[in-house]
């Protein structure tokens, strides 16, 4: 090798390799990335992440800091004088915080640091890194960090290689989603940021004067519990916070002036808002949560759900802590043989009543609520390096999809036609004007549209954009029906281009919505044109699915602008008709909101069948109703539980 050629070459052009390694970062990151891809060290940390099995360890006697730089790049939303979307950058901060002592860090990162540069986001975490790097060189050595734990993983990679000459100071990632981000939320210094004029670095005491009468430990779990209740619920945490008039913030302080014992009060509230919020989104009770994963709610480690069978059980041990009181049931009866007969029981054994399972009576009740939703909607971000791969922007305005969530199903799926404009100056965006809603039948898994593609003289002006539907549960991705059903309408219709028809996911989540955007790409179009039969039949996991046929599409909400609908003349919901629909009906267009999902007009069958069973003639109905087996698609079981419905 070269270490060979002439005495101490080795030495030598290590020396000189490393110093520039040093001086040029992209080659110290693609050194890694080799020695990771050619396994030639363990790519795994040697520090354990932080957990909440092992955070009590940041209170050592060792300097610990935390960085987080959610709030580094942010932007705000804007529309042009054309009527597109904008983002312009506003002033961010770093967040530098010790956990020991209180100190916190806060460097202000003016938006003149983004001017003229791109790939923003990236550029954001070597800027943190940088910054870090720098923060820790002023420092006297005494005061620098053993420890660095970043909130975001992203971070190490940049951190490591501004690191290089604090080789003694180890950098730990973390599984805790602690939400220092919510410090934006505090006035001072929200406020100081925004309207900083320059970068510069401001030091803060978050725990006031607390360690003068508690640990670093309770300080640190208040100030986590505090960030938490901002996140959840700024303006209900803040009002916790300030119980009475009495109850002031002294200038130099950043939280209310409050005795331990008025704390342990807040405290307590504040854990209840936390817990209360993450009961109704995750639909548990609070009751059945243990101490460790309350512990892991407050500090953001991640948990399942408690099951329903383990909050059955919570009720059956709550029951037996009463002192196995027993509620005595006592029925009278007469027998074939006229003899009377009485029965006390104190079980449930036979009192429970026949309940079907798609009872659309219960279901209408429960779809009553669906407008509640509307104040909370989420939508499925996309990351950095897909947006910064190209393809459209769709934007999907507020008003239509709250009509559509008035109008839909908790259990069984409603689908709809989306039709949109570019913005003249501005083709790589596309703006949902119209929804129409064919006729059309469904259960949990999938929906069915006619074959024929809508026809209307509004819909000259613009071009399809793929079709949207509901879904009972959110998922991490696109289902295989999914995929199937949006390739064999890309193969249907010719007019439908695969590059900007997507399928929009409008999941119902516990008390919320949840808004996801997907296309297909060739091997996904290849794949779903392949499944043959009913599309519904679809299973979870064929053979072949897989990520590789869907990619995320970026979707907005706006209320700049506002669409319409289109509906069939006469109903558009055939579920409790079924046999009526067919894939080759046709059907005209009015320009209408759609009716909501148990409207009188999509049920006629249920008045006609009432008439009849008050009317002395019951047999009516059977004749009129259609016999089972005789829905098209698998509507069988649908007529089947429309009778049971009016048994």
């Amino acid at each position: 090798g070269y270490g060979s050629w002439f005495p101490g070459a080795k030495s030598l052009v290590a020396n000189a390799m490393a110093k520039i390694m040093k001086a040029n970062p992209a080659l110290y990151v693609l050194r890694e990335r080799i020695r990771k891809g050619l396994q030639l060290f363990s790519s795994d940390p040697t520090e354990p992440h932080l957990s909440s099995q092992n955070y009590g360890e940041v209170f050592s006697n060792q300097t610990v800091w935390f960085v987080d730089d959610t709030n580094v790049y942010r932007v705000t939303i804007h529309r042009t004088f054309e009527g597109n979307l904008s983002t312009k950058p506003i002033n961010g901060a770093i967040f530098i915080f010790n956990p020991r002592t209180g100190q916190l860090y806060l460097k202000v990162i003016h938006t003149s640091v983004w001017a003229g540069q791109k790939r923003l986001s990236q550029l954001a975490k070597w800027k943190t890194a940088e910054e870090v790097a720098a923060l820790v060189r002023s420092l006297p050595m005494e005061e620098q960090p053993k420890q660095i734990i970043v909130t975001r993983k992203g971070l190490l990679d940049p951190l490591e290689v501004h690191m290089l000459d604090f080789p003694n100071i180890t950098l730990r990632a973390s599984e805790l989603q602690l939400p220092f981000q919510s410090a934006m939320r505090i006035e001072k210094l929200g406020d100081m940021i925004l309207k900083a004029t320059e970068p510069k670095m401001v030091l803060f005491q978050l725990y006031d004067e607390w360690l003068r009468s508690v640990s670093s430990y309770t300080a640190f779990s208040r100030l986590i519990l505090i960030l938490r209740a901002l996140h959840v619920h700024p303006d209900k945490a803040k009002v916790l916070m300030n119980p009475d008039r009495s109850i002031v913030t002294q200038p130099h302080h950043i939280w209310p002036t409050l005795t331990d014992e008025q704390w342990v009060t807040v405290e307590i509230a504040l854990k209840d808002l936390i817990l209360d919020d993450y009961a109704q989104r995750n639909n548990v009770n609070v009751s059945a949560l243990t101490q460790s994963e309350i512990r892991d709610i407050i500090l953001g480690a991640e948990i399942t759900p408690p099951s329903q069978q383990r909050q059955q059980m919570a009720e059956i041990d709550a029951a037996a802590n009463d002192g196995g009181v027993q509620t005595a049931t006592t029925t009278r009866t007469t027998n074939v043989h006229g003899e009377e007969m009485i029965v006390t029981t104190t079980t449930a054994y036979e009192q429970t009543a026949f309940q079907s399972k798609t009872d659309w009576r219960l279901r209408a009740i429960s779809a009553s609520n669906l407008p509640l939703r509307e104040n909370h909607i989420y939508v499925s971000s996309v990351d950095d390096d897909e947006a910064a791969a190209g393809g459209y922007t769709f934007v999907l305005p507020k008003n239509v999809l709250r009509q559509l969530v008035r109008c839909a199903d908790l259990k069984t799926q409603v689908g709809a036609l989306l039709y949109g404009v570019s913005p003249p100056d501005n083709p790589s965006v596309k703006e949902v004007r119209c929804v129409v809603m064919p006729p059309q039948h469904g259960n949990h898994m999938s929906v069915h549209f006619p074959g024929k593609l809508p026809e209307h003289d509004y819909l000259s002006d613009y071009e399809p954009l793929g079709w949207l539907h509901t879904a009972p549960s959110e998922t991490q991705s696109l289902p295989s029906g999914d995929v199937a059903t949006h390739a064999k309408m890309l193969e249907r219709w010719d007019a439908w281009d695969g590059e900007r028809c997507v399928v929009l996911s409008c999941a119902f989540t516990p008390g919320s919505v949840s808004l996801s955007s997907y296309k297909l790409t060739p091997q996904g179009y290849n794949w779903g044109i392949k499944q043959s039969g009913d599309v519904s039949a679809v299973t979870a996991n064929p053979e072949g699915y897989g990520p590789m046929l869907y990619e995320k599409a970026s979707l907005l909400l706006s209320d700049k602008f506002s669409g319409f609908f289109l509906v069939p003349e006469g109903s558009w919901n055939y579920n409790f008709a079924a046999v009526k629909w067919s894939q080759h009906m046709q059907y005209s267009l009015r320009l209408e909101n759609p009716r909501s999902f148990y409207d009188a007009t999509h049920r006629s069958q249920h008045f006609l069948a009432f008439a009849d069973s008050h009317g002395g003639g019951g047999g009516g109905a059977a004749k009129r109703g259609p016999a089972a087996g005789e829905g098209l698609d698998g509507s069988a079981e649908l007529e089947a539980d429309m009778e049971d419905a009016f048994a």
